[in-house]
């Protein structure tokens, strides 16, 4: 026995030495992914915690939810309690956030003006981070005055400390946005320089690398597309190795140009390929899937249009970007148009034109719903308010700056509805066809070349990267081999080994387990046997007891009857006719006496065999037993008796035991209990009977714990014997209550 076992540890050793070899050899290390919400929800409450959860509301790809809300507070409440003010205002800078992406403004000014009580008692790092904070949530709120205040004095804090020379580069790219957003363009050019100078002292190549992208997007913002491309095309190549990856953000302007330029195909192409990037945000996925419903609108091309309308309402929108809200809510309008539901299209369509936030504006998509109302008037012959939306459309060209997809979306929606009516047009409209083919044919022939060049290298670019991947990888692999083949001899002579070993012991608890199964199973059988012994000898002892019962009571009761009934007859024998013997009474007693013994003996009868079940049925006998308790008896009695309307199928022996088993506890109830109601509720389920019976008697005392008695004996023996359950629970004076379940065996088939 030790043998065997000291073989096994030595197989599992082995075993476990090999496989960690094979891990090493072949499988390179990798840190733990970052903890998820879901993951954070169930730490205990701890520092730790609330940095992680900190952590993850600061993640580009944090998802909004009112989970996250709830672990927030239960973090500030923790971080208040705890006193850890540092703490405390990081949550209360995130739960703001928090409160923005759900749209839920007053709720986010609430907070981020409780961050600002505590500006005067943190550390210098504490500090910064909160003035950064309070800059972009004031920012997104529309609160000009106060984010530039901030910002401000952001700058002023941190401009001399090279310690926070990051934060201040962020914070410049922060005022740009700002001003951008207010109009104010004077300072763009000379804050991001400042940036950019900054981020080269700083040593630091990703944040270079990032802000000359962030730069980019803003000369793109500012349609100064030449000098936004010549900083791109040197950054293709390190989109991934930025501060956080741009790869999204690239794919994004590629489709944004594509898209002004009318190519909706690689627009379409480029969205996708923004969605469905492993890392981008959560705004990403929002606005990707908007602009692919509505790009497969005008390619008319429907075909995974449930698809995209479900991940549509699943990523829904950045709620403090007036551009991604309407883009949103067009993409219902488009849609419900391309499903011809003219009503919901119309009312998503206003929706999305009547959005309104501060100072944003986005009037290249307010032309866009504009046609699409304007269209769906015209389908359904409303000529008058066709021509008025058209005419919104024009204002707003002739206001601003468009660009030439977006003309050529309301030109051509014009055409189609001016070919079947006429309607006024002015100067601009009536040139507008010549203008797009000179002036808009060669920007759009200028933009796409640079989108294509772009294209074109970061697709070159990728390749070459491949290549180069696949060239080290081959090199590591020449290199490995003839270490690899080695590992593979002696993994294969370990293995065979192990193998070889297992086998062994495996057979041997193979055979083990098969005789301690043997071994359960003939003892289970003999613990089954001896317990259908043991309850036919407590059914035999109890009969036997019932029987001694029943030949007392005979012999005490009809015996001692039949006896004066006897001596009465001789007596009447030898005097019957002589006067004033008191034959006649002697004759009326011993009339009574016989009665008396006819209703003893039919009592025991019953008591043997009821009648009423032999001839009536179950559930007619016990309705006769309640019958007789209620008569016999100054018993209050109730009852509930659902089903046993045809028990005749039943075994008889099973139908005699259950009436006994009643019988027995309602006899308990009215001899011990000194009750005064009782309540007896039995109901058929499909496979049992439960029964169920209350008396509001003495309930079990000291006096009366004993359970042992004949008939208590009997009764859980019969129970027992039916494969039943019994349930007994009662309180001093407080009754008694008992349950019972009994399984129906198989019918008995007629």
């Amino acid at each position: 026995m030790r043998s065997k076992f000291t073989a096994l540890k030595f197989s599992l050793v082995l075993v476990f030495i090999l496989m960690s070899t094979i891990l090493v050899a072949q499988t390179p290390g990798a840190p733990p992914p970052p903890k998820d919400i879901s993951e954070i929800k169930f730490m205990p409450a701890s520092i730790d915690k609330v940095n992680q959860l900190v952590r993850y509301c600061r993640n580009p790809r944090m998802i909004y939810s009112s989970d996250l809300k709830n672990l927030l507070e239960e973090a500030l409440q923790y971080t208040r309690d705890t006193k850890r003010d540092e703490l405390t205002v990081s949550l209360l800078s995130v739960t703001a956030i928090v409160e923005l992406g759900l749209g839920n403004q007053e709720n986010a000014v609430k907070y981020i003006k409780e961050a600002e009580s505590y500006l005067g008692q943190l550390p210098e790092r504490a500090v910064v981070n909160l003035l950064s904070d309070l800059t972009r949530v004031y920012t997104r709120i529309g609160d000009v005055e106060k984010s530039t205040l901030y910002n401000d004095k952001l700058e002023a804090f941190t401009k001399d400390k090279p310690q926070f020379i990051i934060p201040r580069v962020l914070n410049l790219r922060n005022r740009v946005n700002l001003d951008l957003k207010t109009g104010n363009n004077e300072k763009v050019k000379s804050n991001y320089e400042l940036a950019l100078k900054l981020a080269k002292e700083s040593n630091n190549p990703a944040l270079l690398k990032d802000t000359r992208f962030s730069y980019a997007n803003v000369l793109i913002n500012m349609h100064k597309d030449d000098e936004a491309f010549t900083i791109l095309k040197d950054l293709i190549p390190d989109l991934e190795n930025a501060m956080t990856d741009r790869t999204g953000s690239f794919f994004e302007i590629l489709s944004r140009n594509y898209e002004r330029n009318g190519d909706y195909k690689n627009a379409f192409i480029y969205a996708e390929k923004t969605f469905n990037l492993p890392n981008a945000t959560t705004q990403q996925k929002g606005n990707s899937i908007s602009k692919m419903i509505n790009l497969s609108f005008y390619l008319k091309n429907y075909s995974n249009f449930e698809s995209y309308y479900a991940d549509h309402k699943k990523h829904g929108m950045d709620q403090n970007s007036l551009h991604s809200r309407k883009l949103y809510q067009l993409a219902e309008g488009r849609y419900f148009d391309a499903k011809e539901n003219h009503k919901l299209a119309k009312t998503n369509y206003t929706k999305a034109f009547k959005l309104k936030m501060n100072k944003q504006f986005s009037p290249d998509i307010d032309v866009e719903i504009l046609t699409g109302l304007a269209s769906l008037y015209a389908r359904e012959g409303k000529n008058d308010s066709a021509s008025l939306y058209f005419k919104k459309a024009e204002n707003l060209i002739k206001q601003y700056s468009m660009p030439p997809a977006t003309r050529f979306i309301y030109a051509n929606a014009l055409k189609n509805f001016t070919q079947y009516n006429t309607v006024g047009q002015d100067t601009l409209i009536k040139n507008l066809k010549q203008e797009m083919h000179l002036k808009d044919t060669l920007y759009h022939m200028s933009l796409s070349k640079i989108s294509n060049e772009l294209a074109t290298k970061y697709s070159v670019n990728e390749k070459e990267k491949e290549l180069e991947l696949a060239k080290k990888q081959k090199q590591v692999q020449e290199l490995e081999l003839k270490q690899q083949k080695q590992r593979n001899l002696l993994i294969i002579i370990g293995a065979t080994i192990a193998v070889l070993l297992l086998g062994g012991v495996a057979y041997i608890l193979s055979q083990r387990k098969k005789q301690a199964l043997l071994l359960h199973n003939a003892t289970l059988s003999d613990l089954k046997k001896q317990h259908r012994i043991d309850i036919m000898n407590t059914l035999t002892d109890a009969q036997e007891e019932e029987k001694k019962r029943i030949a007392g009571r005979l012999h005490d009761e009809v015996g001692a009857m039949l006896s004066i009934a006897k001596l009465n007859i001789n007596t009447l024998q030898d005097n019957v006719f002589v006067s004033g013997s008191g034959a006649e009474n002697k004759l009326a007693v011993t009339k009574n006496l016989m009665n008396d013994i006819s209703e003893t003996v039919r009592n025991i009868s019953h008591a043997l065999m009821p009648i009423a079940l032999e001839k009536y049925g179950f559930k007619a006998a016990i309705l006769d037993l309640l019958t007789n308790i209620k008569a016999a008896n100054s018993l209050r009695v109730e009852h509930v008796i659902e089903g046993l309307d045809d028990t005749k199928n039943w075994p008889q022996n099973f139908t005699l035991s259950a009436y006994r088993i009643i019988q027995e506890i309602l006899n308990n109830a009215i001899k011990h209990a000194q009750a005064t109601h009782l309540f007896v509720q039995i109901i058929e389920l499909d496979n049992a009977i439960t029964i169920y019976i209350e008396d509001n008697g003495r309930g079990i005392t000291d006096e009366n714990t004993e359970t042992e008695g004949v008939g208590m004996k009997l009764l859980q023996t019969n129970i027992a014997y039916l494969s039943g359950k019994l349930e007994i629970k009662g309180e001093p004076n407080a009754g008694t209550f008992a349950l019972i379940e009994l399984p129906i065996p198989n019918a008995i088939k007629p």
